[in-house]
């Protein structure tokens, strides 16, 4: 049976802010269409880890490779980073003095160089991919929080990436609101594309993840397939997480 395609590679990638060493020796590999799901507590380097993929932050030493191109380590996002990955972060990001519509079509015109019919053509299905095209002509003050994620979401598909990252995309939601994104998110896992979700929504992850990884003090400590990281947790700094998280 032949080797899946790479979609995200890392090979032994370091990386300091300053004197504090934030990521330790991260391997990882990615496969094209895979689903992973990255928990462990506060400070233990997941975001920096998915920010790194295209190059919002700058890793010191190792190397990194998005679809077999290596990442520079020079926090400069080249083209190709730009348009192979699409990032939804925990705060939406959106700019406030523009419409949704002109918030989607922005990216796509600017860095793809389609035209504005194409553009709000591609704004209109992906508004109503994440289920809110009646926002079109609204600003994200006039939104929820919910719609504006989703709004997010849409705004990053708008760049049609390979691959799709998100930094706890549900952190800044009210619990209400968290299960209309997550659904969002689910939706897209089931149509194949790349996905790297950093999240404490352990429910979602046992639904959408092929392959869970544990963080602690910038390590990866743990990985597996939900059914055994969930039942059979490896090593104790895996069991105590799991114990706190799934408590709540």
């Amino acid at each position: 049976m032949s080797k899946k395609a790479l979609a995200v590679e890392f090979k032994s990638v370091d990386k300091w802010f300053d004197d504090f060493q934030v990521l330790k020796d991260i391997n990882l590999e990615v496969s094209v269409g895979e689903k992973i799901v990255i928990c462990g507590p506060s400070g233990s380097g997941k975001s920096t880890l998915v920010r790194c993929i295209n190059s919002l932050e700058s890793h010191q030493s190792g190397v990194i490779k998005v679809s077999g191109d290596e990442v520079s380590s020079k926090s400069k996002k080249d083209n190709k980073t730009l348009t192979e990955v699409g990032m939804v972060f925990q705060q939406f990001n959106l700019f406030p003095h523009l419409t949704v519509k002109e918030n989607l079509i922005l990216g796509p015109m600017k860095a793809l160089g389609l035209s504005r019919k194409d553009a709000e053509e591609r704004a209109t299905t992906l508004l109503k991919r994440v289920k809110i095209p009646e926002q079109v002509d609204k600003y994200p003050s006039q939104l929820s929080g919910g719609q504006q994620q989703r709004v997010a979401i849409a705004r990053a598909l708008c760049m049609e990436p390979n691959i799709m990252l998100f930094d706890e995309p549900t952190s800044a939601l009210d619990p209400e609101m968290i299960a209309e994104v997550l659904d969002v998110i689910i939706d897209l896992a089931n149509e194949g594309i790349t996905m790297i979700v950093v999240t404490h929504e352990m429910g979602f992850a046992k639904k959408a993840a092929d392959r869970m990884i544990f963080m602690d003090e910038g390590m990866i400590v743990e990985t597996g397939a939900p059914e055994d990281f969930f039942k059979n947790p490896k090593t104790d700094r895996c069991k105590l997480f799991l114990d706190q998280i799934l408590q709540h």
